[in-house]
């Protein structure tokens, strides 16, 4: 019997995939689109204390570096970037901070357009976090851990049983490091997560939760690019104020969820959330030119370069005010079976930004081999921009699960958005304000010849409004929403005794009105832009013997810029988009309380830049892993990261020749932990 501590049962829900209820994603083999899954597992095993650093173990995901009014979790999947589909306990999360794991049990990933279930901005998939619930079993978890370059982490998890029914359980986190090879960086964030539920395990269930996280860092904004790539400098070269650059969040959710079960067959869910998210970014960045002078030409040598620094400050808040209300039902007409759920969801969001001056001129510049990252520039900051965003949302939807007979099922759904937004700059005095309605459906046939394997295809479309993101450039006025549709052809299949799962899917995906930003002024948005993504993916998750577990992923995409109004971005590859992404991660337990474990990331070239002028070189990334249990409460664990010490870039930022940069990862970090169960 292994402990419970050091394994987890390969049980059903294992193998299973994603499926949505109006609270959660959860499993089901038979869902027609590609899911992966990172679970609490893998997030011990492998040391991961952010969302975005799990979201590393998903290939078809790639990091976007922040800029401007764009900070937090930002990535890419599929080609198309996802700023607004992260989502906690199947309620939309827009904030812009980094989403520790303190709190989380795991992070599902459903990849293709999800509008018809998750309405507005789910362009190319859904990252939902799926918070720890109370239990009705007592737990008390306490896990500290240290490292390199200062590093601390430390935890806590206690769950209290109140009755039969009902039961309480807070987590709690408080983390600091910097990072190795990347001189005065560092990152410090606490966290507290109270939850209560009621009537666990009856009919009518109510959970109360509250989500607080706080982050003070010197933020890394990264190396230039000199000549098309990351200049070939030190790694630890920095570039920004470390005296000066600070990015702090503060972030507030509180969620009420009620679910009520009606004759076993019929559940009804409200989830009513509100949250606060507070942030200011105080930073510089690498800047090639100022007012008074141009980038350096090419051929340049690396002695002769100075490198400006500007300064792309902002702060402010959003909120979000967001009630979902679901209603599941099962049951049969004229002999077919009906799996049919509906919903309404109404919203209403607030950005008030502040953007400060930008001192690129005030700042000297500092030599590229040598840069010095010390200087006060003028204070206080001056505003010369206050946005203000209001968006409202009203949503209805409904799906049908049809199953006619044990092997074949049709899903459809149909979801009709209504989003009204406004804009106004105090500034400029420029405002306006748009309605953007718009139906999303959904289609797929499932077929399944036996209890192990599943096939489909399916069809599926995806909008975002105009002012999607509510910080948005005066000439967004005039835009049309980003359209998408994609069509996906898939499988899983159950091998080795139900004990592990192998998928694939192939999909080709049409983007219409993308958004991104023109070369040539990267605060309107280029026009047109049109995206075709084609791409497969396989995996592998389960026990390949019962001490022998192997997950590991594969996705080739092949991309294209279809329509621009840059001649020399047509028929280009679109940035940020590995053709190849691999990842392999596997743990084998020589005993009962032993594990060992290891893997790797391959990741391929990425352009940087609609007109493939610029890029970022391939990598491979190696990572390890060993635990003791040396009894049921008490653990060991040792995790080496980036075993080879490879320097490599992990997220990129181009608008220009003038403005861009890339972010180094760390090098070989080494870190332990020990963790206590009471």
């Amino acid at each position: 019997m292994h402990y419970a501590d050091t394994a987890v049962a390969l049980d059903e829900d294992k193998l299973q995939s994603i499926e949505v209820t109006g609270t959660a994603i959860h499993t089901s083999q038979d869902i027609s689109q590609s899911t992966d899954t990172v679970d609490k597992k893998a997030l011990a095993e492998q040391n991961l204390s952010l969302v975005q650093d799990a979201l590393r173990n998903i290939p078809g995901i790639t990091l976007n570096a922040g800029e401007g009014g764009s900070h937090g979790d930002s990535v890419s999947l599929r080609g198309l970037s996802i700023p607004d589909s992260f989502f906690l306990d199947g309620v939309r999360d827009i904030g812009p901070y980094q989403r520790d794991t303190f709190n989380t049990d795991s992070i599902a990933v459903l990849l293709g357009p999800a509008s018809a279930l998750f309405g507005r901005g789910s362009t190319s998939g859904v990252i939902n976090s799926v918070s720890k619930q109370p239990l009705l079993t007592p737990l008390a978890a306490i896990t500290v851990s240290g490292g390199q370059i200062d590093y601390w982490r430390g935890t806590g998890d206690f769950n209290l049983p109140l009755s039969p029914t009902a039961a309480a359980r807070i987590t709690v986190m408080d983390q600091s490091n910097s990072v190795v090879e990347r001189d005065q960086v560092h990152y410090r964030r606490y966290g507290v997560a109270p939850t209560l539920s009621l009537g666990i395990d009856t009919p009518t269930r109510l959970t109360f939760s509250y989500f607080r996280e706080e982050e003070n860092n010197i933020p890394d904004y990264g190396i230039p690019f000199i000549d098309g790539a990351p200049a070939d400098v030190e790694r630890s070269n920095y570039y920004s104020l470390a005296n000066y650059d600070r990015t702090r969040t503060n972030t507030n959710i509180g969620t009420i969820r009620f679910e009520h079960d009606f004759l076993g067959e019929i559940t009804l869910s409200d989830s009513l959330r509100y949250a606060n998210y507070g942030f200011e970014y105080l930073v510089t960045g690498p800047f090639l030119g100022t007012d008074f002078a141009e980038p350096p030409a090419p051929g340049t040598p690396y002695a002769d370069i100075a490198i400006a620094r500007d300064q792309p400050s902002s702060a402010g808040t959003t909120s979000l005010l967001i009630n979902r209300t679901d209603l599941t039902g099962k049951f049969e007409w004229a002999g077919i079976t009906h799996t049919l759920t509906g919903g309404l969801e109404l919203s209403k969001e607030q950005s008030n930004v502040n953007r400060f001056q930008n001192g690129i001129n005030d700042i000297p510049p500092t030599p590229l081999l040598n840069p010095v990252p010390f200087f006060a520039p003028p204070t206080p900051l001056t505003p010369n921009s206050n946005s203000k965003g209001r968006g409202s949302d009203v949503s209805l939807y409904a799906v049908d699960s049809i199953a006619f007979g044990p092997k074949w099922d049709v899903d459809a759904g149909l979801r009709w958005d209504r989003f009204k937004s406004s804009f106004s700059e105090v500034f400029s005095g420029t405002s306006f304000e748009r309605i953007d309605t718009f139906v999303s459906p959904r289609a797929a046939v499932i077929y399944k010849p036996d209890a192990a394997q599943s096939y489909y295809f399916s069809y599926g479309t995806s909008q975002n409004p105009v002012i999607e993101y509510l910080i948005v450039a005066p000439s967004d006025q005039s835009l049309s929403p980003e359209k998408n549709n994609t069509f996906e052809l898939g499988g899983r299949a159950k091998i080795l005794s139900g004990q592990a799962r192998l998928s694939g899917a192939w999909f080709d995906t049409r983007v219409y009105d993308a958004r991104i930003s023109d070369p040539n002024d990267p605060t309107v948005q280029q026009l047109p832009f049109d995206q075709h993504v084609r791409g497969v993916e396989f995996g592998i998750d389960g026990y390949i013997t019962d001490r022998w577990e192997v997950i590991a992923n594969y996705t080739h995409l092949s991309d294209k810029i279809t329509r621009t109004g840059d001649p020399l971005s047509q028929n280009k590859y679109v940035p940020n988009t590995p053709h190849d992404a691999l990842n392999f991660w596997t743990t084998l337990e020589p005993s009962v309380a032993w594990t060992i474990g290891g893997g790797f990331t391959a990741v391929s070239h990425r352009y940087a830049d609609t007109e493939n002028t610029a890029g970022v070189p391939a990598y491979v990334v190696f990572n390890a892993m060993s635990s003791y249990a040396v009894n049921q409460h008490f653990k060991l664990q040792l995790n080496l990261n980036n075993v080879t010490d490879n320097a490599y870039f992990t997220s990129i930022y181009f608008v220009g020749i003038a403005e861009n940069h890339a972010l180094p990862a760390s090098g070989r970090t080494l870190i332990g932990t020990a963790s206590y169960r009471f």
